[in-house]
Parts: structure tokens; sequence; C-alpha cells
């Protein structure tokens, strides 16, 4: 059985992880396709390039506060969750007629019950969320930045077993049995990481070259789920609750370096997580998983020119989530122009070049009001009608 839903799983990864190609949410970022390492501004740096404080120190010596961003995406072309709440009106109604020894109403029941699990066959839906937020201090010898960021995604799938189909299609409406749980399910597995620490960055010049290295410190708590029901019972709200849920609370580290060799054309290269982590899940019916926290390593090119910046990322190495399953690689492009003092368009594209994923676009905007308020938003959408979107707020002293 066990490796019958983990063939499904794998099925199931490009929903899966349509939208973790960077593990955290920040709008500007977001909307460039998920580049940041060379293109971060003082909002976001934290989250992706600490080196970059120390860059942006030169131009902007203003302090930024992050609070909050937010980030939903989702996919669910199969109506998953909208058929579960519809087989559980048929199990009821047919449990009811049961009970009453209706047969009339057994036979209507049981074909609509028959109904709503071959809909169910091989279904699957995607949800994500996180917030963040970060206060960048901009002393000149060390720029620094205190920031929290908490990224969650989950994958539910249905698991329909022929055995109740054939059941309820040979079921005697005169003369029914009690009514038993299904051997169908719903399940729901997903992981979440947070972390809480604080970005250094230090200046530096090698023969009038800006150069920022960043180090990153950071306590964190990663979270796992393995939420598994009947059908009849299943509750997507019910995923985190602490029976299903396991988690652990560890040190990491994160780094970063980069460099200007021109005016406007920076280089970036970061590392995160760079303590791999593992942590399994809850068993539940005989199965558990493993997911992981493994360092990220990213490179990324930005060039601002005037109203615009064009820039790139691609990820150095694979990125796995549950160990059972396959992995992504990330390749990020983005731009954004400045149309006034006051508004900023971006578009962006992200592809995994392991073909784990679907290929994700975005679109966003920022808008400044006075001096000191920002807001943005973004845009995401991909295959599978997967939608998602990110705003935030910041403030500029």
């Amino acid at each position: 059985m066990k490796l019958h839903k983990l063939a499904l799983l794998c099925t199931l990864v490009p929903s899966f992880f349509a939208y973790s190609g960077q593990e955290y949410y920040e709008a500007r970022s977001d909307a460039m396709g998920g580049a940041g390492v060379a293109s971060s501004n003082n909002e976001g740096a934290a989250f992706v390039n600490p080196a970059l404080l120390g860059l942006n120190a030169h131009k902007d010596n203003s302090a930024v506060l992050l609070m909050p961003v937010l980030g939903v995406d989702m996919a669910d072309s199969d109506n998953m969750i909208d058929k579960f709440d519809s087989l559980i009106d048929s199990y009821d109604g047919l449990a009811a007629a049961i009970d009453a020894g209706n047969s009339t109403d057994i036979d209507v029941y049981r074909d609509d019950l028959i109904l709503d699990l071959e809909s169910l066959k091989a279904t699957s839906a995607y949800a994500s969320a996180g917030l963040g937020f970060s206060v960048a201090i901009p002393y000149q010898r060390m720029p620094m930045a205190i920031f929290y960021k908490s990224y969650v995604n989950a994958v539910g799938i249905a698991n329909i077993t022929q055995s109740d189909i054939d059941t309820l299609a040979n079921l005697d409406i005169n003369n029914p049995p009690a009514v038993s749980d299904l051997a169908s399910s719903g399940q729901i597995i997903g992981g979440a990481v947070s972390d809480l620490g604080i970005a250094f960055s230090l200046p530096l010049s090698v023969v009038n070259i800006p150069i920022s290295i960043g180090i990153s410190p950071k306590f964190q708590r990663i979270d796992t789920y393995n939420y598994i029901a009947s059908a009849n019972n299943f509750d997507a709200s019910d995923f985190d609750d602490a029976k299903y849920r396991n988690d652990k609370t560890n040190f990491n580290i994160d780094v970063g370096v980069a460099i200007e060799p021109i005016d406007g054309l920076v280089f970036g290269l970061s590392g995160r997580n760079l303590i791999s982590q593992d942590l399994e899940t809850v068993e539940v019916q005989g199965e558990s998983y493993t997911y992981s926290v493994e360092p990220l390593v990213t490179a990324g090119v930005a060039y601002d020119w005037r109203m615009l910046t064009v820039t790139t990322d691609v990820d150095l190495i694979e990125n796995k989530k549950f160990k059972e399953l396959d992995g992504t690689q990330y390749w990020r492009l983005g731009g954004e122009v400045r149309a006034f003092d006051w508004m900023s368009l971006r578009v962006g594209y992200r592809h995994d070049m392991k073909d784990s994923t679907a290929n994700i676009y975005s679109i966003g905007s920022g808008f400044t009001f006075g001096e000191s308020f920002f807001l943005d938003f973004t845009g995401m959408f991909g295959s599978d009608e997967a939608i998602g979107g990110v705003v935030q707020t910041s403030y500029h002293f």
C-alpha cells in the first residue's frame, strides 16, 4: 500500500512544488520570478542573500521595516475539496436512509456516493502560505537586519479503493448492512519551516570594487504533517492537529556574497540552510515520510540601468523536500520598470530544470506613498489552474 501511495505522490510533485522554489515570500522578488540573490532590496535581502545589505548600504542609508509580507497560493483544478464535501453529504444521507429503512433514499444516496467516489479517483489539491517581517538597520560598518519568515506547503490526495465502489454497487437496498467507514481515504502531507535570525553584512572594497559578505545565524523550527482519514470523515482543516504533526527546533545558518564590478552590475551567491536537517512525519496507518531541509546554493546576476532592472538566478544544486520524491532546481528570470517615481511594474518567469514542476509566471507592481510608505502586490499563475498572490507593506525611515 505504501509503494502505491508513493507512486501516486510522485505523480503529484508538480502540484506540491508549484511555488516552493524559494521557500519564502517577498513581493518584489516573487514578481520577478523569485530572483533576488543579486537584486533584492533591503526589505528582502535577509531572506535570500544577507550580503546585499552591505552593498545596498552604499546606495540607501535609510532603515526599513517590512511588516508584514503575506503570501498564499493554491491549485485545486480537480475540485478535490468540494468533492470530499459532496461525498460526506452522500455518505451521511445513505446512513440516515439505512437507519430509517427507506429503500428509495438508500438507492438514491448509494448511487450518489458511487459517483462521488468515482469523481475523486486520482485527484489532488495543493496549498501554500507564508508570512514574514524584517527590520534592516543601515550601520555603515556592518549593516544588519532582524528577520522572521515562515513557510508551509501541503498536498492533499484522494486514495479511492475499488472495493468501496463494488460493495456499494452490490448493496441490497431492501436488506442493507450496517454502515461502516469507507476504506477509501483522504490524506494531507506537508512541511513547514520557520526562521528567526539576525543577518550581518560586512561591506568591503577591493581595488575600489564594492564587495560584501553576509551571514545569517538563525533559530529554525521544522514541522511535518501526515493526516489520513477515511473519506467519509475527511476534513482538510484538521491536517495540523497535534496528533498528525511532528516538529523540532534547531540552529541553522545562511551565508552570501555580492560584488559590484561596475556601477549597476551585481553578482551574487547565497547558500541557505547550510546545516542539513531531516524530520520524520508521525506514522499514521503504518505510513511515514521524511521531510528534509537541505542546503540551497543559488547564483544570480542583476543589472540596474536608470529606470530598469533585469535579473536572473539559478540554483546550483538540486533541492529536495521529501526524500521519497524528486527534487527541484530552478532558473528564475525577471525585470522591473520604474515607470514613475511612485510606481514600479514587474514581470517574471520560473522554470524547473529537473522538469518536476510546472513553469510559473508572475506579474506585480509597487507603489510609493510619500517618502516612507511602500505597498507591493504580486500575482502568480501556472498550469493546473494554479494561482498565488503576495502583498506586503514596508516603511522607510
